[in-house]
């Protein structure tokens, strides 16, 4: 009994190695790219903004160094529900984001009207802020990752 287990421990723990080395690749700045500027613009869709103007339209690899690169996107909207209450709209901002992915809050709570929000599955980092009365203003990045 013991020489199996001696024979048996060793098989189990290579096939866990080999299981763990077989992670999902990381995403190139232009698949993460996409995936920010879909998410940014679904959030302000459904949180009813009108008027949607893309302020950065992305698509450029920014340099970050190490051979890697990051893409930005922003859009600024007009609140078309609501009493346009800046720190409602960002709520709604933030309440239409989680709905449609997995984010994180960082530095919650710092103003009401201005959050951040992290993605580590997707390699993201998305700015939900209501500057005044009536305005959405959503801007992210991704990490920095490799082109190809």
């Amino acid at each position: 009994m013991t020489l199996r287990l001696r024979l048996i421990v060793p098989i189990f723990l290579g096939a866990g190695l080999m299981l763990s080395a077989c992670s999902e690749p990381e995403p190139t700045a232009a698949e993460a790219g996409q995936v920010l500027k879909n998410h940014i613009d679904q959030t302000v869709k459904q949180a009813f903004g009108a008027d949607i103007e893309v302020t950065d339209p992305g698509g450029k690899d920014i340099p970050c160094g190490n051979g890697k690169f990051k893409r930005s996107y922003a859009v600024k909207a007009r609140a078309r529900v609501g009493s346009g209450d800046s720190e409602g709209i960002t709520l709604a901002l933030v309440g239409t984001l989680d709905a449609i992915a997995s984010y994180d809050l960082v530095k919650a709570g710092m103003t009401p009207t201005y959050q951040q929000a992290v993605s580590e599955e997707f390699r993201t980092r998305i700015v939900l802020s209501s500057p005044s009365q009536g305005r959405i203003e959503v801007r992210g990045e991704t990490d920095c990752l490799p082109l190809k």
